[in-house]
């Protein structure tokens, strides 16, 4: 009798034990997370701050009088750029809230992704005036069933990454083609080409590689960009260097095979 009582307390102990060092990890956790979730908050605000400061201070220039009508459009266009550039911000925040809960849809209607492209780099080019974009597109339109705004973001995100990781005076190409089945769009800058150690971390939320530009990103716009080309059927990648072993591009298909055979 004493033997099983002994025993008793010495399950008890262990279980004692085991429920400690349970507590111990999920409390270790739970502070990793807060932690997190801290350094995240920060860098959030630090993102739109971002464009938030330029914004501010080009409103104010705006407004003073007397100023050349040239002037007034170059600093309106920055701001709506930075604006533009914000919106984006938030549509990735959002976007990552409706992933998590399985609430991402498309709104698809038919559009031209060479004039669009064309229009997000338009809309870019205030913002990133030291770097020169080149577009190789056809002539011709490229038509399908896409949702455009969801594209504006996606092409957005690659763009203004690219600006963020090549460096000033340099070339940033967006190619847009098609076949039969597809449109084809690729971004290229001619920054540092990515580790092969950092590649795993790049469609990963919050996932953030060092910018050459000192600007930290929110880790969330590669990950929303191959959220938005995965759900239109298509495959974000990140091409192998070229022969000139210098820069990054990235590269999606958009399949029109939805349009073309409605």
């Amino acid at each position: 009798m004493q033997v099983q009582h002994e025993q008793s307390q010495e399950e008890i102990i262990q279980a004692l034990h085991r429920q400690v060092e349970e507590l111990t990890a999920a409390n270790f956790v739970l502070q990793e997370q807060l932690a997190r979730k801290e350094q995240f908050t920060a860098m959030i605000a630090h993102e739109l701050r971002g464009p938030l400061t330029p914004i501010i201070n080009y409103a104010e220039m705006v407004a003073r009088p007397n100023q050349p009508r040239e002037t007034i459009q170059r600093r309106t266009s920055i701001i709506i750029s930075q604006a533009r550039r914000m919106d984006r911000l938030i549509n990735d925040l959002l976007d990552a809230s409706r992933l998590s809960s399985g609430q991402f849809t498309l709104a698809r209607k038919l559009c031209d992704v060479v004039a669009l492209a064309k229009e997000v780099v338009e809309q870019l080019s205030p913002v990133a005036p030291y770097h020169k974009f080149v577009v190789q597109a056809p002539d011709t339109p490229i038509v399908g069933n896409w949702d455009s705004c969801r594209l504006q973001q996606a092409l957005g995100n690659l763009l203004d990454n690219a600006t963020k990781y090549s460096d000033e005076d340099t070339t940033i190409t967006v190619r847009i083609w098609n076949t039969r089945d597809a449109a084809h769009i690729s971004i290229h800058n001619q920054g540092v080409s990515i580790p092969s150690a950092d590649i795993g971390q790049l469609f990963r939320p919050y996932g953030r590689l060092q910018a050459s530009s000192g600007r930290q990103g929110s880790g969330l716009g590669l990950y929303i960009t191959k959220c938005i080309v995965e759900a239109h059927g298509g495959v974000l990648r990140l091409e192998p260097p070229g022969t000139e072993g210098q820069g990054t591009t990235f590269s999606f298909d958009l399949p029109l095979h939805d349009y073309l055979y409605k």
